[in-house]
Parts: structure tokens; C-alpha cells; sequence
């Protein structure tokens, strides 16, 4: 075989002389900042995208406008329960003395959210970001429409079928994340790389916190007319219905809106680009390369997301309880307070994170946060009882220290959504915020029942909250930490370049197994590949006879080896010599490298990885597939016949 090694050298001068090129030139495309999508960072004609058209251009428009109103009706959602769980609290005892039915009013939504993050993570990847937007908006549209018509034979009855309500709409309202972050993502990085987390934000974070003051708007009117002394209990004749059921029959005005816009909604272009390629196919490399290169990164998104929401959840959820036992404010005068420190402050912090995240960057803006969030809540709760004196001073305060969450949630929202590849970008994100989502359901359960217990005297005191504070301090500081280490940074990096990673590295181990396993030309050439599959696979690891386990996991690597265009032993062996190095862009990992490999060895560590992100992976078929070469290597192959060759050339050729 010496003259297909000679060849294979000569194939690997050529390949890195024209990935090198590539990623010059998408260097110098992302230092000049021009809008396009024309930076092509791979080779594979599956790895770069065309030029914008007029069509193009239009569809990233619309998509964009379909995902603002998406939100905005996100954010509505989920504080329509903070004024209803605040005005029965008033005028039911009942539900003032159940920590149960309080919690219940609280993480309903968030129970939704969770399974719906879950399920339309992998409908979105699988089926089509399009086809899950149109099941969301479905979904909340049902959950509105079962708010306006709850009833039961007591108010306590009721309520619980309004938390039923309340779950069925943030089953689609959690599939608007999986199914509309990734695909405004990916929308984003075509239209400009060095901005994609700002557009990103604006769309989706901004217009949710919008959206999370309309309810009040709207309630502060109902609750004026029909619930206006709510605070004096039920004998104050507050008409509760009418705030409650309008409360969700306004809702449904913006939900179908946006439910007809997203039939004019498209997939983008980077989705339907990689879905052409895999064809709706995973295997068992999906799953390796994310369990092998994917848990640091996976580590800090679900934990971040964990914590932000235990302390936003919770503390927005029982806001008007809160405010009600430190101040004493009336029901009306708490929704009045919420608009007007809206409006002052909190409104305009998330597009204030927006414009900063690109710059500093997703990491620094989310320590940003979680310090000074951690910092001014100490401040908060040391100075607890001369803030209550001033109940001016208290809500300025207050409302200072709420406003710094944004920096934590914008980077949030989008580190999920860039961390993994196009293929498994929106299950991977339903994974990461749905165990997120769990912070927002434990944090909003436990709160009344840390307060009352902390207080000592089984009713809700000043010292029982103040405790309380303290412990979520403790967590912002934890958040500070595991920030710093775990969170990946993904500003101004390619998605594209990034896709072409997670290629390689399927590809490169498979190449890898096949030589690991034993996998010969004559399993190569087999015509029966297609049946061999992950879930047998798995099946005869756990219950079948080894030799026939380990006949099949050599077929079934061969199949894989097929999917992946290696179709003789030396383009195996090429690919498998092929580094694997890949940088995850956590601190954590850096340092853990950095103190294995040494200067030099990390310095080689990253730019294989770099160079990994621009390999031309369709030079390399095309150099080991083309007739006139390849005829060679035919003679030297047993059973590989030239038809064969020019069968498996013909999916690498433009």
C-alpha cells in the first residue's frame, strides 16, 4: 500500500492548504462586520451557505417579526398569575393559610413550560421549527380558552382548574423557546455573526419582558373597575371573576394573531441545510461526540439556568406578597408600583444586556450580573429594616436590585442556543432550560414554606423574609462561580464553523471505531449496511450473545463508516489519523488543558481545534473518490470494483 500512502500525503497537503484559505477568508469576513451569509466555513457544500436572495431576506423579516410576538405573548403568560395568586391571597383566607394552592397557582405554568421544552426540543429538530411554532401557539390558545372557562363547585376548585389552564398553555409556551430561539438563531447568523446576540435578544428576551408588563396593564384597569379595595378581604364585594376570566380572554386576541403569522413562518436556511444532510437520521455518534465534548458546557447552561430561575420564579410569583408584608400596599397599588418601576428601570435593562453582550461578551456579561445582582442583594437585605422604614427608599431599592437579573438572563437564553450544533441545537436547548425550568418549579414551592419556617412562628415574618434574602444571596455568589468556569464563550464565533466541528468529529471517530473494531473492506462493501442500527445495537449489549454483539457493533460501525462517504480502508485510515482535538471554550476545561498539555501542547491543542471548524472535508472525498486517482487503489482492494468508486464519488461532487 505504499503508493495510497504516498497519496494520502499528498491528500493531506491539499486538503489543509485549502481549509486554511477557508478560514483566512472567514477571518477577514468576520474583522470587516458586513452583513451577508456568505462566509463559508467549511468545504462540504453542506457547510456553507449561499448568499442572502431577496426571498431569503424576506423569510429572516418575517421569521423575525413571527418570534417577537411570540414572546411578547410568552411574557404575558407568564405573569398573568402573580396579580390573581396576590388577589386571591387577599379575599380567601383559604388560600392565604395553603402554602399548597399558592405554590400550585406558581409552578402550574412552569410544569408546562418544562415538559413542553422537553418535547418540542426534539419535534423542532426532527419535524421542523415551523410545524412545533404552529403546535405552540395551538396549545396557548387551548390554555387561554380553559382560563376563561374555569369553574368549579368552590373558589379552591377553580383555582385548581385555572392551574390546569395555566399547564396547558406553557406546554407551548416552553416549545417557543426550542422551536423559536434556535431558528432566530440561526436566522441571526446569517444576517451578521458579530451582532447575532444582540438581534438575538432583542427578539426574543426584550420583547418577553414586555410582554411580562402587559398583564399588569391590563389587570390594573380590570382590578380598578371590579376588585378595587381587594385588600379588605371578601367582604369588599371584588368581583374576582371578572379580573381572572378577562385576564385570559384579553390574552387571546395577541395568541391568534400570532398563531395565523406563524403559518408564514420558514425554517432557516442553516436547518434546513443540515436536516438535508443527516436526513432526519441520528445514530450512536450524535451521541458520543455530546457525551464525550458537550458536558462541561451542558454542566454550566443548566445550572445557570437553574439558579436565575429559582430566584426569578420565586420571587416574582409571591412579588406582591412581599411587597404587601413589608410596605403594606393595597392589590391595586401593588400592580400600579410593579408598572411604574417597569417603566422607570426594569423595562429597559434587558436592551441596555442586549447592546453590551456582543462586546463583553456572553461570559463576562453574565458575571456582570451575577455579581452585581449577589452584591446589591446583600446590601438589600443588611440594611432590610431602615429599607422598610422608607417604604420610597424599599421599592427604589428593590427595583435597583431586580433590574441586574438581565445580565444573567440574556446570556442565558442565548449560550443554550449557540453551544450545540444545528442537528441537536434545539433538543440540547429543551434539555438545558427544561432542567432550568425545574429551578423555577423547586424555587416558587419552597418559598413560602422556607419563609414561614425561618420565621419561627408558623406565620410569614419581616425575619423569616429577611432569612430568606440572605439564602439567595448565597446563591447569586454560587451563580458568580460556576459562571465563571462552566460558561462557554460563543461571541463572535460562527455557528457554521461550529457545525463543522461536530461533523468532524463524527466522522473522525468513526474512522476510530472502525479501526478499533476490526472493520475490514469486505464489511465496507456490504450491501446490506442499512439495516444495522443503534437501537439493535443496544438490545444485544444488554440481552444477546457477545460474539453476535460484537459481529454486529463492527457492521454497524461499518454502516456508519458508509453514512459518513468512507467507503475504502485507506480513506478510513486517513480520517481516523486525523487530530480530535476540540477546544469547548469553558474556563474550566482551558485550565484543566492547560495544566495536562503544557504551553506548547495547548498552543497545537487550539489550533487543530481551530483548524477543525474550516477542514474541507469535500476536498478530501473528492481527492480520495476521483477516477483517475482512485482506479489505483481499486486494484489494491479486494471486491471494490470501479463502478463502486464512482457510485460513492457521485454525493461529493457539486
Amino acid at each position: 500500500m505504499n503508493g495510497a500512502s504516498a497519496r494520502v500525503d499528498v491528500v493531506g497537503e491539499e486538503i489543509m492548504r485549502s481549509s486554511m484559505e477557508i478560514l483566512r477568508a472567514s477571518q477577514e469576513q468576520q474583522t470587516s462586520g458586513k452583513e451577508g451569509a456568505g462566509v463559508e466555513d467549511g468545504g462540504s457544500d453542506f457547510n456553507k451557505l449561499a448568499p442572502l436572495s431577496k426571498e431569503d431576506k424576506s423569510t429572516i423579516r418575517f421569521n423575525a417579526f413571527g418570534t417577537a410576538a411570540g414572546f411578547f405573548v410568552n411574557g404575558y403568560m407568564y405573569d398573568i398569575n402573580s396579580v390573581l395568586l396576590t388577589m386571591f391571597n387577599d379575599i380567601f383566607p383559604s388560600v392565604a393559610n395553603d402554602n399548597t394552592i399558592q405554590s400550585a397557582v406558581g409552578v402550574s405554568m412552569l410544569y408546562g413550560v418544562m415538559f413542553g421544552l422537553l418535547a418540542f426540543g426534539f419535534i423542532a429538530d426532527y419535524f421542523g421549527r415551523k410545524k412545533g411554532l404552529i403546535m405552540c401557539s395551538c396549545l396557548v390558545l387551548l390554555g387561554n380558552i380553559l382560563g376563561v372557562a374555569m369553574n368549579g363547585t368552590t373558589h379552591v376548585g377553580m383555582i385548581w382548574m385555572m392551574c390546569i389552564a395555566l399547564g396547558v398553555a406553557g406546554l407551548g409556551m416552553g416549545g417557543e423557546y426550542t422551536c423559536n430561539v434556535p431558528n432566530v438563531m440561526e436566522d441571526s447568523e446569517q444576517v451578521n455573526t458579530a451582532t447575532r446576540g444582540r438581534r438575538v435578544a432583542m427578539l426574543v428576551m426584550c420583547l418577553e419582558v414586555i410582554g411580562n408588563y402587559a398583564p399588569f396593564a391590563v389587570q390594573l384597569i380590570l382590578v380598578a373597575i371590579a376588585c378595587r379595595n381587594s385588600y379588605l378581604g371578601i367582604s369588599s364585594g371584588c368581583n374576582w371573576n371578572v379580573v381572572a376570566r378577562l385576564s385570559f380572554g384579553i390574552a387571546t386576541i395577541p395568541v391568534i394573531t400570532v398563531l395565523i403569522f406563524r403559518t408564514r413562518m420558514k425554517d432557516s436556511l442553516m436547518f434546513k441545510k443540515d436536516q438535508q444532510r443527516r436526513q432526519r437520521r441520528y445514530d450512536g455518534l450524535d451521541l458520543f461526540v455530546i457525551l464525550r465534548y458537550f458536558m462541561p458546557r451542558t454542566v454550566g447552561t443548566v445550572i445557570m439556568w437553574f439558579l436565575i430561575d429559582w430566584i426569578n420564579y420565586s420571587q416574582g410569583t409571591f412579588g406582591g406578597i412581599i411587597l404587601q408584608t413589608v410596605i403594606g400596599v393595597s392589590l391595586f397599588k401593588f400592580i400600579w408600583l410593579a408598572l411604574a418601576e417597569g417603566a422607570a428601570w426594569l423595562m429597559w435593562l434587558p436592551f441596555l444586556s442586549a447592546f453590551v453582550v456582543d462586546k463583553w461578551g456572553r461570559r463576562k456579561t453574565e458575571m456582570f450580573g451575577w455579581m452585581w445582582l449577589a452584591s446589591t442583594q446583600i446590601i438589600n437585605t443588611g440594611f432590610f429594616y431602615q429599607l422598610k422604614a422608607q417604604p420610597v427608599a424599599w421599592i427604589i431599592w428593590s427595583t435597583f436590585v431586580g433590574g441586574f437579573q438581565y445580565f444573567v438572563f440574556i446570556p442565558v437564553y442565548l449560550v443554550p442556543a449557540e453551544a450545540f450544533p444545528t442537528r441537536i441545537r434545539a433538543t440540547m436547548y429543551g434539555i438545558a432550560s427544561s432542567l432550568g425550568k425545574m429551578g423555577g418549579i423547586v424555587g416558587t414551592t419552597t418559598f413560602p414554606t422556607i419563609w414561614r419556617n425561618w420565621s419561627g412562628n408558623g406565620q410569614q415574618s419581616l425575619s423569616g423574609l429577611r432569612k430568606t434574602m440572605w439564602f439567595y444571596a448565597g446563591m447569586e455568589y454560587l451563580g458568580l462561580i460556576i459562571c465563571t468556569f462552566f460558561v462557554p464563550e460563543y461571541s463572535h464565533r460562527s455557528l457554521l464553523g461550529e457545525d463543522t466541528r461536530f461533523v468532524e468529529l463524527r466522522r473522525r471517530h468513526c474512522a476510530r471505531f472502525a479501526l478499533r473494531f476490526g472493520v475490514t473492506q469486505e464489511d465496507l462493501n456490504r450491501e446490506d449496511l442499512g439495516h444495522y442500527n443503534l437501537k439493535t445495537l443496544a438490545h444485544l449489549k444488554l440481552f444477546g450473545n457477545k460474539e453476535r454483539y460484537v459481529e454486529y457493533r463492527r457492521l454497524y460501525i461499518a454502516s456508519l463508516c458508509r453514512a459518513e462517504k468512507m467507503m475504502v480502508m485507506p480513506h478510513v485510515e486517513y480520517v481516523a489519523g486525523l487530530p480530535t482535538d476540540y477546544k469547548d471554550l469553558t474556563l474550566f476545561s482551558s485550565l484543566l488543558l492547560k495544566r495536562k498539555l503544557g504551553k506548547e501542547g495547548y498552543a497545537q491543542f487550539e489550533k487543530n481545534s481551530e483548524e477543525m471548524g474550516f477542514y474541507d472535508s469535500e476536498k478530501e472525498q473528492e481527492m480520495f473518490y476521483e477516477k483517475q486517482i482512485d482506479h489505483k487503489v481499486v486494484d489494491e482492494v479486494p471486491g471494490l470494483t470501479a463502478e463502486a468508486m464512482d457510485d460513492a464519488s457521485k454525493p461529493a461532487r457539486k
